[in-house]
C-alpha cells in the first residue's frame, strides 16, 4: 500500500525529514511539499524528489491523497498549521514542541479526536531503537539515585530562538530533551520543582537548570541552553554503576561504567538512516491498525510535557506575546501530582 507523505514548510528540520524519508525507500512515498511560496516548494520537491509542490499550507492541507503531513514549521506556528490540516481531515505528525502551550495542545488533541484523524508529536527521542537498551540497562545500576541531562548549543543567534513572538527561547527546542530523559527513564512520581533561568534582553530563557526531586529522593537535573558550549548527554547514576549515553535527542551509542569508573559495557544504537525515520514509520503502523495515537508518544505524554514547560515558564515569568499568562498558570496538582510543586530551598525527602 502507497503511504504518501507530505511535508508542511521548507526550513532546515524539513530537510531533516526528508533525508528519512528518501533513506525509507519503498516503505514510503515521498509526495508533497507545501511552502508559504511555490518557489521554495518546488525547489524543495525538486532536490528531494517529492511529486507534488504546493505555494500554500491550504493547498496541501485540502489534498486527500495525503495519507500523513509532518508539520515542519517554527513552534509558534505549530497550533494553527497542525488544526488547519486536522479540520480538512489530515493526519499529522507534528514537529516538537508540540505546541507553545498545553491549552493549544489540548484544543488540537481535541479536535483531531473529533475527526477521527491521527495526531502524533514528532519527538523523535521516544521513537528511537535507543529506548529499549537504556531501559533494559537500568537494572545494571542498581538502586538509581541521581540522573543529569544536558542539551546546550549556541544558537542564539537564531531569530525563532531570540523571538518571543515565535515561541523563543531554550526551553521549548532544547529543553524539552532535557526533561524527557528523565520522564522517560524516572518516571513522573515529583515531589519537588525548583527551576533556575537566565533570560535575554528579548525576555526568553537563554538557559535553563531545572531540578527535579522524586518522592523517592532520587534527583535529577535537567538543562538547556541556546548560549552555552555544545553539550548534549544524558547520565544516570545508581550504587552499583553509571550509565552515560548521547547525544540525548537521538542516542548513538550506550555506555555502563562500574562504581570505580570502568567500562564494562557499550552498545552502540544507531538508526536507519537519521532518527527521523522511526516517527513515521510509527504514525504508518498506527494508521494501519487504525488507531489515531502513535504508542510511543501517547497524546497523554504529549500533554503532561507541555504541562511541564507551561508550568516552568509560568514559575519564571515567560509569555509569549500570542498567549495570556493565564493560559500557562497552571495548577501545580494537575501538572505534578503534589501542590506547591516549586520550591526554592533545601528539602528532606
Amino acid at each position: 500500500m502507497r503511504f504518501n507523505v507530505a511535508i508542511l514548510g521548507a526550513g532546515n528540520i524539513a530537510e531533516a525529514m526528508a533525508k528519512a524519508l528518501k533513506g525509507l525507500g519503498e516503505e514510503v512515498s515521498m509526495y508533497a511539499v507545501a511552502s508559504r511560496t511555490l518557489d521554495k516548494a518546488a525547489a524543495f520537491a525538486k532536490k528531494w524528489g517529492f511529486q507534488k509542490a504546493y505555494g500554500s499550507y491550504e493547498e496541501l492541507a485540502d489534498d486527500e491523497a495525503v495519507d500523513l503531513i509532518y508539520v515542519a514549521t517554527p513552534h509558534s506556528e505549530h497550533f494553527k498549521n497542525a488544526k488547519l490540516c486536522i479540520e480538512r481531515g489530515r493526519n499529522c505528525l507534528v514537529e516538537k514542541a508540540f505546541c507553545a502551550n498545553k491549552k493549544q495542545a489540548e484544543e488540537i488533541i481535541s479536535l483531531a479526536k473529533e475527526k477521527k484523524a491521527l495526531l502524533a508529536e514528532a519527538m523523535w527521542t521516544r521513537y528511537q531503537p535507543s529506548k529499549e537498551v537504556i531501559k533494559d540497562c537500568l537494572g545494571d545500576l542498581g538502586k538509581i539515585h541521581y540522573l543529569e541531562s544536558d542539551f546546550s548549543v549556541p544558537i542564539i543567534g537564531v531569530d525563532r530562538l531570540y523571538n518571543p513572538s515565535l515561541a523563543g527561547g531554550a526551553l521549548l527546542d532544547l529543553g524539552i530533551y532535557s526533561l524527557t530523559v528523565p520522564a522517560m527513564y524516572l518516571g513522573t512520581d515529583i515531589k519537588k520543582v525548583q527551576v533556575s533561568t537566565v533570560k535575554t534582553d528579548t525576555g526568553v530563557d537563554a538557559t535553563d537548570v531545572i531540578m527535579l526531586t522524586y518522592q523517592d529522593g532520587t534527583m535529577a537535573r535537567a538543562k538547556c541552553s541556546c548560549v552555552d558550549d555544545h553539550s548534549n548527554y544524558a547520565k544516570i547514576v545508581g550504587d552499583k554503576g553509571t550509565m552515560v549515553f548521547g547525544p540525548i535527542n537521538a542516542p548513538e551509542k550506550v555506555c555502563i561504567y562500574d562504581v570505580e569508573g570502568n567500562l564494562i559495557k557499550k552498545i552502540d544504537t544507531p538508526y536507519r538512516v537519521n532518527g527521523y525515520e522511526y516517527e513515521v514509520l510509527a504514525c504508518k503502523e498506527a494508521l494501519q491498525n487504525g488507531q489515531t495515537e502513535a504508542k510511543d508518544m501517547p497524546h497523554s505524554e504529549t500533554l503532561r510535557m507541555m504541562g511541564w514547560m507551561d508550568a516552568i515558564r509560568n514559575h519564571v515569568g515567560i509569555v509569549y506575546p500570542f498567549e495570556n499568562a493565564a493560559d500557562i498558570a497552571l495548577d501545580d496538582k494537575d501538572v505534578w501530582g503534589v501542590e506547591n510543586a516549586f520550591c526554592d530551598e533545601n528539602i528532606t525527602v
